[in-house]
């Protein structure tokens, strides 16, 4: 059943359809081309009013405002053809290349090669034109035509016959020319072959005047002889449209074509004279007075600078402004010959022979609005008008008064304020300032005036004629155009006015309470934050401040222990190198003084590890860069590990692959990276392995190189758990089979290091196959030549420093008898002192060169090393500036190092040392 209903549903449907297109088939056949697209081609040569083509590729005129219309009812889509004159296209229409074509005039025969519809699309208007320099022709003189040639087209016979009928009318005797020739015709006047030209609104040119307009003749839209369906279709659109609009035709002509003519101005022998010897003139009107004159970013605006802008174009005179503040002193100062003219003039003939002016034609009028006092809205007669001074005026009402004022601005503040006036008038863009200005309690604007005030140019009387004329006739060819232009950029372009609090508030109060409490609210927030943020500063500062003392504290403690460590230290590893050199040690003894050796400097690794990460944590670290020679640092790093490598069973290979030998870098903290690494390599190698050290000079540049270094091993590997922790500060990989060693901080100082040198540390390693720390850093390439030359020698005979004189300040005896031993295993002739004081007196008894350096200790008691070296370095004798004086101290810091040099120190030997130290210092100090 479900089944059989929908298929009833699709029959009761479909014959619904049919049925309804069976009634509509009628209007689907009046109006087919609704639905069927016709496309056709528009013969449309450029004319001006007639066939419109605009920069942008769009089309306007007559004939296309037709056929859009025409398409509404028919549905017609077009191609317009723009290619070619006026008879191309009546020959592409004549052939039937295009379907239509506007603007066409009935002659005979051409109903044989058109097909004209039953309607007209307008009727033109007959012109008697004329060259601008046609001076001798007058338009409201018709006499002036008398003699004159006037040149027609032959065919059109209706122009013609209102031609003649004018020439008859007038009883002027003219000789008419007769042009069979579209072109010739239309080149007649240019050509001067006549003095005048019969044609239309089609043929105006800039350089032409008109001195007649008269009816003409009707045009009309035709369409291709072969085509008469399409003339039938055409002929029913436009009686609809026609049906729809009888005036649609006039108002298209009266859309595209002018109904009067400006003609071009034709200044006498003594007018021209006037201009060319003219000065610029004075012209006086009030400053700041919008829509007639103000000024925006410096640049004049309003409708006078416009308005004297055209007439500087037209006449070539020029004009200098004189300010005024009211309109009765403008008229003062044409009187008083301080201006020549008054721009934005206002009021009527009567008014100004009242004020002993003669006003101009007419440039524009303003409308005017009435501004009351709200009290007095209700009050039909016997109020008080408040009127400018030098403006006329009629009240309201006959019984009313008028009370002068010095401008509009007193006028209204009389109205607005206790009554002393009514009301007032001005125009309404002058009131519009006003009150955009300010705000006006008591005043209601009334804008149904109907009165208008004409601008207008004012002169003093008696009038100069001449320059009278020359202005009337500039404003008078002033086009529609051009005075709705001023118009418009004068009183749209409202100037900006100061906002002040008080018309603010007028004119939005809820805005301005609710901004009011804003910012009320803001500032007691502002002012609890303030409060908050003082004492959060003031916590913060405290915080800061016990931070600076703890890591003072602890810089003071690290720098104390380091001190107190190291003295200690030095004596251990030096009594352990001295056993060691007098050779009476026993095998066994010689075994255990190694090991005691080789724990000593293991515990001052440890020291210094804790010493870099301190300065680390304090950003203290800082890298000192200076010449160096890289393959020295690779030959002593082979020189610390060969031994290492053959105690332990590892085969130790160096790379070295470098162009340049010499950068410049901080020596020590490479080498002290290398070392860790190498270091590392060492401790987690089986016996068997080997260990790789890589130097490589991947990017070169005469200016600098880009350095690799890298260290390789076959070791146990890293687990990648234990690759993402190594380089934090305490930590050490996790292996159950071996432990090394070591505080955990080496590699988390060599990668702070690295970081601060410019490159990165990175590490690749699997367990069980061994690792690779590799990083790259940049150097600048040391063009000089470093004292060792920059390349490796042999090493020369060890220096004899027999008979050499030291003088040694150490405060410590055990220190001291250290120092005095190794220096006498050197045959070193030492004297000892144990403070500052005596230092810089023993110096001062030796006879000039006595001594050849000293060992200075920095810190002693009485005076410490700073303050002697100081002294020393001022005493009056030769060899006090020269002497080679070596810092000889626990304390290891950069700081310790820069107020050492700062001193007059010139050497650095840090505590503890062995004989292989104190042996370079020697030598580099002499």
């Amino acid at each position: 059943m479900r089944g059989k209903s929908r298929k009833k549903s699709r029959y009761g449907l479909l014959s619904f359809m049919i049925i309804t297109i069976l009634c509509l088939s009628g209007c689907l056949t009046a109006f087919a081309d609704e639905t069927d697209e016709t496309v056709l081609k528009v013969a449309f040569p450029r004319a001006s009013g007639i066939n419109e083509i605009y920069d942008d590729g769009t089309y306007g005129g007559c004939v296309y405002d037709w056929l859009t219309e025409i398409a509404k009812y028919t549905g017609w889509r077009y191609e317009f053809i723009t290619e070619g004159d006026t008879s191309e296209q009546l020959n592409r229409l004549k052939h039937g290349e295009c379907d239509i074509m506007g603007g066409m005039y009935y002659r005979d025969g051409y109903q044989e090669l058109y097909n004209y519809p039953e309607y007209i699309m307008g009727s033109n208007y007959s012109l008697l034109i004329y060259r601008e320099d046609g001076s001798d022709i007058k338009s409201y003189d018709y006499n002036t035509f008398n003699g004159k040639k006037i040149g027609v087209f032959k065919r059109a016979a209706q122009k013609i016959k209102r031609l003649q009928e004018f020439l008859l009318f007038n009883d002027l005797s003219c000789e008419i020319v007769y042009f069979e020739d579209p072109e010739s015709y239309e080149k007649c006047l240019d050509a001067g072959a006549v003095d005048l030209m019969l044609g239309t609104d089609v043929y105006m040119k800039d350089h032409y005047n008109v001195a007649v307009r008269m009816p003409a003749e009707p045009y009309y839209l035709v369409t291709a002889k072969n085509k008469p369906e399409l003339c039938e279709e055409l002929s029913q659109a436009m009686k609809a449209i026609y049906d729809a609009n009888p005036n649609f035709a006039a108002e298209l002509y009266n859309k595209y074509f002018p109904d009067s003519y400006i003609n071009s101005i034709i200044f006498t022998e003594e007018e021209r004279e006037f201009i060319e010897n003219s000065k610029p003139l004075r012209i006086a009107i009030i400053k700041d007075r919008y829509p007639m004159h103000f000024e925006e970013n410096g640049v004049k605006k309003g409708i006078m600078p416009e308005t004297l802008r055209l007439i500087s174009e037209r006449t070539g005179l020029e004009f200098e402004y004189v300010y005024a503040k009211s309109h009765q002193e403008l008229i003062d100062l044409v009187h008083e010959g301080k201006a020549d003219i008054i721009g934005g003039f206002l009021d009527s003939d009567l008014a100004a022979s009242s004020f002993g002016l003669a006003r101009t034609a007419g440039v524009m009028s303003l409308e005017s609005v009435t501004l009351k006092n709200k009290r007095t809205l209700g009050q039909p007669y016997g109020g008080v008008m408040a009127v400018p001074e030098g403006r006329y005026m009629k009240p309201d009402h006959h019984d009313d008064k008028i009370v002068y004022y010095r401008n509009y601005e007193e006028c209204l503040k009389a109205v607005n304020g206790d009554g002393n006036a009514s009301y007032t008038r001005m125009p309404a863009s002058v009131a519009g300032d006003f009150l955009a200005q300010n705000y006006w309690a008591n005043i209601s604007m009334i804008t149904d005036t109907n009165i208008l005030d004409e601008v207008s140019i004012a002169l003093p009387l008696p009038v100069n004629v001449t320059l009278y004329s020359i202005l009337n006739k500039a404003i008078n060819n002033f086009s529609e155009e051009e005075t709705r232009c001023i118009l418009a950029q004068s009183t749209l372009n409202i100037p900006e006015n100061e906002i002040t609090l008080k018309s603010l508030f007028h004119t939005n109060p809820v805005m301005v309470i609710c901004i009011t409490i804003g910012i009320v609210v803001l500032l007691s927030i502002i002012v609890i934050l303030l409060q908050f943020y003082r004492m959060k500063s003031k916590i913060m500062l405290l915080k800061l401040e016990k931070a600076e003392e703890t890591s003072r504290a602890k810089s003071d403690f690290l720098a104390r222990m380091s001190h107190e460590i190291r003295t200690p230290m030095n004596a251990i590893i030096g009594l352990t190198n001295l056993t060691r050199i007098s050779g009476e040690a026993t095998p066994m003894v010689q075994e255990n003084l190694s090991k005691i050796n080789s724990s000593a400097k293991f515990l001052l690794s440890i020291l210094n590890d804790v010493l870099d990460m301190s300065k680390i944590e304090n950003d203290r670290m800082k890298i000192e860069p200076v010449p160096f020679d890289l393959y020295q640092v690779a030959d002593g790093l082979k020189s610390m590990f060969n031994s290492q490598a053959d105690d332990k069973g590892l085969k130790f290979i160096i790379s070295f692959h470098v162009e340049e030998h010499c950068y410049i870098g901080d020596k020590m903290r490479i080498q002290q990276v290398l070392a860790n690494l190498l270091s590392n390599a060492c401790k987690f190698t089986d016996p068997g392995g080997t260990i790789r050290l890589e130097i490589e000079e991947r990017i070169h540049t005469p200016e600098s190189s880009g350095l690799w270094f890298c260290v390789k091993d076959d070791g146990i590997g890293i687990t990648a758990e234990d690759i993402n922790r190594i380089f934090d500060s305490f930590e050490q990989a996790k292996n159950s089979n071996l432990r090394a060693n070591g505080t955990g901080l080496g590699l988390s100082i060599s990668k702070k290091i690295v970081y601060l040198m410019g490159g990165e540390l990175k590490v690749k390693s699997k367990p069980g196959e061994g690792s690779e720390f590799y990083f790259m850093v940049e150097l600048p390439v040391y063009k000089g030549v470093l004292p060792d030359a920059c390349r490796k020698v042999e090493e020369s005979a060890d220096m004899q420093f027999s008979g050499m004189h030291v003088l040694l300040a150490e405060d410590n005896d055990l220190n001291a008898e250290i120092a005095i031993e190794l220096m006498k295993i050197m045959d070193i002739t030492v004297e000892w002192v144990n403070n500052g004081e005596q230092a810089v007196k023993r110096f001062a008894e030796r006879p000039i060169g006595f001594f050849d350096i000293i060992l200075m200790d920095v810190n002693m008691p009485i005076k410490d090393g700073l303050t002697a070296t100081k002294e020393i370095r001022a005493m009056n004798r030769p060899d006090a500036a020269a002497i080679p004086i070596v810092a000889m101290t626990a304390n290891t810091f950069q700081e310790d190092r820069e107020m050492a040099s700062e001193s007059g120190m010139t050497g650095f030997l840090s505590k503890p040392f062995d004989v292989a130290q104190l042996h370079i210092v020697l030598q580099q100090a002499v």
